[in-house]
């Protein structure tokens, strides 16, 4: 996946970059590091395939589980 589709996935998803690392349990900026070009570190297989295969809604409702886990 090149980083402007990954970029391309997360505008479809209406998702941010940090929303999505912390949907996917991992450091924002190693989320950050995966998409910077120069970084040397590619996005994970795994991970590439997730963001394909997710829908807006299914971002939603991962939102929302994490909201509602989180503490008062």
């Amino acid at each position: 996946m090149s980083i402007a589709e990954a970029r391309d996935h997360l505008a479809r998803l209406a998702v941010s970059q940090n929303r999505f690392a912390k949907i996917i349990r991992v450091n924002p900026s190693t989320f950050r590091r995966w998409i910077d070009p120069n970084s040397g570190f590619p996005m994970p297989r795994a991970v590439q395939l997730l963001l394909r295969s997710l829908s807006a809604a299914d971002i939603r409702r991962l939102i929302k589980a994490d909201d509602d886990q989180s503490p008062a």
